[in-house]
């Protein structure tokens, strides 16, 4: 807490109530209505603005005095979004800076350059998921010196998605934005990240070789739904340092893996491809990921396995067979851990 949040908290508990308001340090509820103010135990300031109708109510609301410049959170979470609410223009938030801002379940479609400006310093957490956003100052980005996390899923972005520039950011969610696509270059101005969530983009194969190849610290990696079909390229997950313990490839039309298409999942890590179109198990394609983990970190559930002399080579080796997650079963539902070890002696030579 600041030296004058100290000062100022003493006041609070001298002060005669006629001359202290009730609400310090947020505004009178009238002056910000119709957003709400609370404060925490150490004087930060939240407000929360989803019954705010249009950008211009809500400039308003923040040319009120602030007893800090510096607020905690905003949240703007409308149950039914306004349809009058389409854009955060710059100076909408007055002189006022954020730690965390949440935003979500708006027609909001355009946040400019300058919409944030006085939270370059301070802002922690970004969360704008589930709005209509087609335009977002992505060059602006490397200016946020302390922001971690952001949430960008399941907007209207569409094209080539910007090159992400964040040294500090740890988690990105850009899910669900299905007109973007990806270069080879878009995270290498992120070193830092830990979590990647790139879901339900329809990213089929377009996606380049070596995309991840430079994030050293990547430790979960979330690419379900994209419809990726065929066999999966090499180089396609190869992080450096084999950072990675989960990826998830679930709901995919993957049919095959190349053999070095994943050499960045830690030899401790886990692999998800359920839902997907996989038939074979050759030990071609399979052993060199399978040689290197442990059991139960590849779930191949919910795949057309033929379960024939493909996969042979599992069934005479019970940790090899041990690595798959033991709820798999072949195409007709029979569990693969119960096949008939003597049936593959007697077929497969």
């Amino acid at each position: 807490m600041s030296l004058l949040r100290s000062l100022l908290s003493l006041m609070v508990v001298v002060c005669a109530a006629p001359l202290c308001a009730a609400e310090w340090p947020c505004p009178l509820d009238s002056a910000i209505y119709p957003c709400t103010c609370a404060t925490t135990a150490r004087y930060e300031i939240n407000v929360d603005c989803s019954n705010v109708q249009s950008s211009d109510q809500l400039a308003r609301v923040f040319q009120t005095p602030f007893a800090f410049h510096d607020l905690n959170r905003l949240t703007i979470e409308p149950v039914v979004p306004y349809e009058s609410l389409l854009d955060l223009p710059a100076g909408v938030f007055g002189d006022v800076s954020f730690n965390e801002i949440d935003i979500t379940n708006t027609v909001i479609h355009t946040v400019e350059e300058e919409t944030l400006v006085n939270s370059h310093n301070t802002l922690v957490r970004l969360n704008m998921e589930e709005n209509k956003i087609s335009w977002f100052p992505f060059e602006t980005l490397k200016l946020y010196v302390q922001l971690t996390e952001l949430d960008l899923s399941y907007n209207n972005f569409s094209g080539v998605m910007p090159d992400i520039e964040m040294e500090a950011l740890i988690s990105l969610d850009l899910s669900g934005n299905t007109g973007f696509t990806l270069t080879q270059t878009v995270f290498i101005g992120s070193p830092y990240l830990e979590v990647l969530r790139l879901n339900d983009m329809g990213l089929g194969d377009t996606t380049p070789p070596n995309v991840f190849l430079t994030l050293k610290n990547l430790r979960t990696l979330y690419l379900q739904n994209n419809g990726i079909p065929g066999t999966l390229i090499e180089d396609f997950i190869n992080t450096q340092l084999q950072p990675l313990t989960a990826v998830h490839l679930d709901g995919n039309f993957l049919s095959q893996i190349h053999p070095l298409s994943l050499t960045g999942l830690n030899d401790k890590g886990t692999i998800s491809f359920r839902n997907n179109l996989i038939v074979y198990l050759t030990q071609e394609r399979w052993e060199g990921l399978v040689s290197r983990l442990t059991v139960d970190a590849i779930d191949l559930r919910e795949n057309p396995l033929e379960c024939g002399c493909d996969m042979a080579w599992l069934v005479f080796d019970s940790s090899a067979m041990a690595v798959f997650n033991s709820g798999t079963t072949c195409w007709n539902g029979d569990l693969v851990m119960d096949v008939s070890v003597q049936w593959y002696l007697d077929h497969c030579t």
